[in-house]
């Protein structure tokens, strides 16, 4: 074991006796002085907003067209709904990349910084949503916040 002397001046710096005592590589992310880069994407409010209204517009649209052919009002409904979710269940991977961005913008830095792998959790599950599609995709990035605040860590990529 390896004395570690200290002078005056580093006694006030606690980064300086961080830096000494337990060292480290800064570009390793299990490193006690590793400074992670986060990300804040920028989200594109319009976009989300246009969807929402064309998809509530066709969806009543829709009911109106089938009330002119004389459908009744409950199987219109039904209708109506059943296109409602198959629209959602189309679009749920953008839906769910799009969530982990909000996360992403708007979560403290003191809790995104917590994450002891590289990437990060929330863009490893943007990346393997990505990668693997909804379903697989979305299994990895649930599998990987199980492992999240561990002692080990390290770079691990989808």
């Amino acid at each position: 074991m390896s004395e570690i002397h200290f002078s005056e001046e580093q006694l006030g710096n606690v980064q300086a006796i961080g830096q000494a005592l337990f060292g480290g590589d800064p570009s390793d992310p299990r490193s006690w002085n590793y400074d992670r880069k986060l990300i804040r994407p920028a989200i594109r409010w319009w976009r989300i907003i246009l969807f929402a209204l064309l998809w509530g517009a066709t969806s009543v649209g829709l009911f109106f067209l089938l009330s002119a052919f004389n459908l009744s009002s409950k199987s219109a409904i039904i209708i109506c709904i059943a296109y409602a979710l198959i629209v959602k269940f189309v679009h749920l991977k953008r839906i769910l990349i799009c969530l982990v961005q909000m996360y992403q913008r708007f979560a403290p830095d003191s809790i995104r910084k917590k994450c002891r792998f590289e990437p990060s959790c929330s863009q490893y599950m943007i990346l393997s949503l990505k990668k693997y599609g909804l379903w697989k995709g979305l299994a990895k990035g649930i599998d990987r916040l199980k492992r999240c605040n561990t002692q080990d860590g390290g770079f691990d990529y989808p």
